[in-house]
């Protein structure tokens, strides 16, 4: 199992990613398989943020930690809602 530690590595890892994509551009230049890579991020970040163990939520409660699994609960159960122009 993957410790706190581990996890928020993951979530600064796909943080920087999206970054790197999104330094230059809007979302709507990015092409298809651009954009799918960057939900994927966005997913990652939310499955990450989920599993973080209530004594870091804790420490760190002014990070919307609910808001962020509930963002990545749509983007996995309510994919077909996404509409990126």
């Amino acid at each position: 199992m993957r410790d706190d530690k581990e996890k928020l590595f993951d979530i600064l890892e796909a943080i920087e990613i999206i970054e790197k994509y999104l330094s230059e551009r809007k979302i709507y230049d990015l092409n298809e398989i651009e954009l799918a890579g960057i939900l994927r991020y966005l997913e990652i970040i939310g499955e990450a943020s989920h599993s973080i163990s209530e004594k870091i939520k804790n420490q760190y409660s002014e990070i919307p930690w609910k808001l962020i699994k509930d963002f990545r609960n749509v983007l996995v159960r309510q994919y077909f809602d996404i509409i990126v122009y």
